[in-house]
């Protein structure tokens, strides 16, 4: 399937870009896992690679207010949201789109103010990592 124009669709729901901040999209697709490898008595190392390969996927939000913030979090609802998502992101080892399942490690929220007139939280831009099963 050809690129379409987005990166990431999460439990069926297009994600929004604005969500993402200019330039800070990094993708690993296709990560192999090695099960009981060593190195042998000469020195050379022997891989058993496991048929299946883990993809990640991180960016960081812009600068973002309370609101904006929890609009976000309704992709990734606590609890069964955060540990397991169906992701479909463009794949670029690929070229196509792929369907994984993935977690959402727990993330850290920094303030950059708080404004007591509006009751508003401005956010420092916060790291999202997707790491499939």
């Amino acid at each position: 399937m050809a690129f379409e124009g987005w990166l990431l669709k999460i439990n069926g729901r297009l994600f929004p870009e604005k969500f993402i901040a200019h330039g800070s999209y990094s993708s690993t697709p296709n990560q192999q896992q090695d099960e009981d490898s060593y190195t042998d008595s000469l020195g050379e190392l022997v891989r058993n690679v496991l048929p299946h390969t883990r993809s990640k996927i991180e960016w960081t939000t812009p600068m973002i207010h309370l609101a904006g913030k929890q609009e976000m979090q309704t992709f990734f609802p606590g609890g069964s949201g955060r540990i397991k998502a169906n992701v479909e992101y463009w794949n670029d080892e690929d070229n196509a789109y792929t369907t994984g399942v993935f977690y959402l490690p727990d993330v850290k929220f920094d303030y950059y103010d708080v404004d007591p007139e509006t009751k508003d939280i401005r956010y420092k831009p916060i790291r999202i990592g997707l790491i499939e099963y």
